[in-house]
């Protein structure tokens, strides 16, 4: 009779293993970090999310640490494969053909994936079904099994250590191809629109509220997030990967993962769920191709983090569950967003329509005085925000748009709160210095082009001069489809025009294999048209000596011809 064997007798199992194994390695991570701060948590230009062979997604935890698997190993392909699956490559094609064998190099290692199982039994009859069958069950069907969760360590190695590339040479090219990084735009030219539009639609499980001032945070009384606006960073990933961060505290909210709790600053706790916020942001940043540094706050929780891991391995697998439950939450809402947009854009392209424009908000009446103010205090208290806008809008004078005073969000000054809106206005209010109240008339983004058109931006905010610029790189693309701007000067030198928009002028040079070499440099002038600029800029290039002298030379040798 076989005895009872206690389960870990012989040492840790499979999964304590794992977790060892993980938290060695968030240590090395976090030990790295600790050292130079500025690092960031994944390699600059380092790969897209692991994928098993069929291209089925890892989750979050498994997703991060196969991530730091590859970035120590120099694995470029994050592509995985269990030891069964290498051999079921092996086996004959439909035709009964033999293929070259695939099989895992000698001597490598394979490291650990952690999946949760189930298994599924009838409360009645005993009887053992499949997870997939039970998914497409009805709902009181379902109630008829019992559901049990296990979680299970599994074994695979990356496609480089095996001989892959030699055997299956056009299933490797393609892996190539399919796993090549996304480019991204640095600095702020870079705009993420699934999270753009998700920020001004509100989309989000809470308000997102980007505003002019210094820090980012998400806010559990009042379940909003505040960050600075995206111009205020150093570039859009930066932006976006400290959005991401505080997102990943808003999962945590009660009636979403509940795992927001009541707790000192600089608690361990507190803590704690500063690393689930850092890894959820990296996990979610990496995914979409961008580069997460750690959050200057959170450098102060680096040591905190070492002891956690050093004492339990434990706390990395309660870790890593969150992050992986809090990164599905926002990549899910992002993709949704993102599957939308494909759509509407394919939408869009088939009935020749134009995109939806931004809104913008212009200044119409600032309200300081007691007498003004009085009113509007009154109803805000009440919580009337309704007869609040209808009270602010009797203080528009009904002039048109003052473009100096027009921005793309309604919230400009540190304290800014927007208060209420609807199709036509919007009232911001901002209690520091006593109060005051500024009421903002909503702009079409089409309106706020006219406006441009016809008045040009020599008194206009930053946001409608971004929008300008965005105007002239859509005209000079329309333009250079028709034609190529080229001035041919008497000298014969060909030069080519193109718009810089960073430096908001028209570059002229000639053509070489880097690019247009740049040799003049020329302001935009907004109070007139692309092809006026264009003019302008032909009749300052004959003006310069070093094309008028070669032209002298031509008009003299042409006149010994016989």
């Amino acid at each position: 009779m076989a005895g009872y064997r206690r389960q870990n007798a012989d040492g840790p199992n499979s999964e304590e293993k794992a977790l060892d194994l993980f938290a060695e390695m968030m240590i090395e991570k976090i030990e790295s970090i600790n050292e130079d701060w500025r690092k960031p948590w994944f390699t600059e230009g380092a790969l897209q999310w692991p994928r098993n062979l069929s291209g089925r997604e890892y989750n979050g935890m498994n997703a991060f640490m196969l991530m730091l698997h590859c970035e120590k190993e120099g694995y470029k392909i994050p592509r995985f494969c269990t030891f069964d699956c290498v051999q079921r490559m092996n086996k004959p094609g439909k035709d009964g053909q033999e293929l070259p064998r695939v099989s895992v190099l000698r001597g490598e290692k394979s490291f650990p994936v952690m999946l949760t199982t189930f298994t599924c039994i009838h409360k009645e009859t005993k009887e053992k079904i499949k997870y997939d069958d039970y998914k497409n069950l009805s709902e009181d069907e379902k109630k008829e099994y019992n559901v049990y969760p296990r979680m299970q360590v599994f074994r695979v190695f990356n496609v480089q250590q095996t001989n892959l590339r030699e055997a299956r040479p056009e299933l490797w090219e393609k892996l190539e191809k399919e796993n090549g990084r996304p480019e991204v735009k640095a600095g702020e030219q870079f705009d993420f629109e699934p999270v753009d539009r998700m920020i001004s639609e509100n989309l989000w499980i809470c308000p997102i509220r980007p505003m002019h001032q210094d820090s980012a945070y998400y806010s559990i009384t009042k379940n909003e997030i505040v960050v600075p606006e995206k111009r205020q960073f150093k570039d859009g990933e930066a932006f976006y990967g400290t959005l991401f961060h505080e997102m990943t505290h808003s999962t945590g909210a009660k009636g979403v993962l509940d795992r927001l709790e009541p707790t000192a600053f600089g608690s361990k706790e507190y803590a704690r769920e500063e690393l689930v916020a850092e890894l959820g942001s990296a996990l979610v940043s990496q995914r979409y191709g961008m580069t997460k540094h750690i959050k200057e706050d959170s450098c102060a929780y680096l040591k905190s983090w070492l002891d956690s891991l050093k004492e339990s391995p434990q706390f990395i697998k309660t870790t890593l569950m969150d992050v992986k439950k809090a990164s599905s939450i926002i990549t899910q809402k992002v993709d949704r967003i993102a599957r939308g947009l494909d759509e509407d854009n394919t939408e869009r392209i088939a009935n020749g329509t134009s995109p939806k424009g931004k809104t913008f908000y212009a200044s119409v009446a600032y309200l300081q005085t007691t007498d003004d103010r009085s009113q509007l205090d009154e109803l805000r208290e009440k919580g009337d925000y309704e007869g609040l806008l209808a009270c602010a809008k009797e203080y528009y004078d009904g002039n048109g748009m003052d473009e100096q005073y027009t921005y793309q969000t309604p919230l400009q000054h540190r304290g800014d709160d927007l208060l209420v809106e609807d199709k036509d206005f919007a009232v911001v209010y901002n209690g520091s210095v006593g109060g005051t109240y500024e009421v903002m008339l909503k702009y079409s983004e089409q309106e706020v082009r006219d406006h441009i058109n016809r008045y040009g931006i020599d008194r206009a905010s930053v946001d409608v001069k971004e929008l300008a610029k965005d105007m002239v790189v859509e005209q000079f693309a329309k333009l250079t489809h028709q034609r190529m701007p080229v001035f041919e000067m008497p000298s014969g030198d060909i030069l080519y025009a193109t718009y810089n928009r960073e430096k908001d002028a028209l570059d002229v040079g000639s053509v070489c294999n880097a690019g247009l070499a740049v040799r003049h440099s020329f302001p935009y002038d907004y109070n007139s048209t692309l092809d006026t600029n264009l003019q302008a800029v032909n009749e300052k290039l004959n003006e310069l000596d070093e094309y008028r002298e070669e032209l002298q030379e031509a008009e003299y040798g042409g006149g010994m011809r016989r």
